[in-house]
């Protein structure tokens, strides 16, 4: 019996509410402007069509940059030497998830970047952020998706104003709060100001420590802010440093 502890696990899990935290991608997604679309190609297709190559089944060929949609960027995106993706092991791909809400402080500035008084704010109400966590920042940013107008939010001189996180934040969440990753509605872990500047220091400091990170996550508006479990998961392309994820959360009852 004791064999099928784990077994008990799953019946207890399917009383629980699943949540896709992952945008579905075409060539049509909002992405990064250094990136091109993606392409997809049908080389089989069911009959009476015909694909590129032939029919009988159908399979398509996907030619698409790594950091594609809700995606996954390892540390070796940014340091060479880091971990890719092939090396992260799956033990890390099930986590505690904190959810640090600034919706209201996004609101009434674009610009708005998650502080250290934020993470505090959720301590004081939830306890610490356990060890080996997945903190996630909720800025209600993935309501704008599939717009790429409004996901970059630009101004008249091509400036993009969406928010990002702040250094102290992230120093207390990997150094004292010893998460594993973080992840974010937006496109990039530094706000919009910054990307616009070539600024991309926040982003670096997350993968300099070989965390892994999540960007263009959907979704967070339906997540607890704390008790809930996130669920990452994506391909293993060896020495690879991004890639398109799956991931999705587990919330009690």
């Amino acid at each position: 019996m004791m064999g099928h502890a784990l077994w008990a696990i799953v019946d207890r899990l399917r009383h629980c509410r699943f949540i896709d935290l992952t945008h579905a991608f075409d060539e049509t997604i909002p992405h990064s402007p250094l990136f091109d679309p993606e392409q997809r190609t049908v080389l089989y297709d069911h009959p009476p069509a015909t694909g590129s190559v032939g029919q009988g089944f159908l399979a398509h060929r996907y030619s698409l940059v790594g950091q594609w949609g809700t995606h996954v960027d390892s540390g070796a995106h940014f340091v060479k030497g880091n971990r890719f993706l092939d090396e992260i092991p799956v033990t890390e791909m099930v986590l505690p998830l904190v959810v640090v809400d600034i919706r209201a402080e996004v609101e009434f500035n674009a610009d708005y970047c998650l502080s250290l008084d934020d993470v505090r704010q959720w301590e004081s109400r939830n306890g610490l952020i356990p060890a080996g966590a997945f903190v996630a920042k909720r800025s209600g940013w993935s309501a704008r998706w599939p717009s790429k107008d409004r996901m970059l939010n630009l101004d008249n001189n091509d400036v993009a104003h969406f928010p990002g996180w702040t250094l102290d934040a992230l120093r207390f969440v990997f150094e004292t709060g010893d998460a594993i990753a973080c992840g974010h509605e937006t496109m990039d872990t530094d706000g919009g100001i910054a990307i616009s500047r070539g600024g991309s220091s926040l982003e670096r400091y997350v993968l300099e420590r070989d965390r892994w990170q999540i960007e263009l996550m959907a979704s967070l508006d339906e997540l607890p802010e704390c008790g809930a479990l996130l669920v990452a998961t994506w391909p293993k392309p060896k020495k690879g440093s991004d890639f398109p994820a799956r991931v999705f959360a587990i919330v009690s009852g």
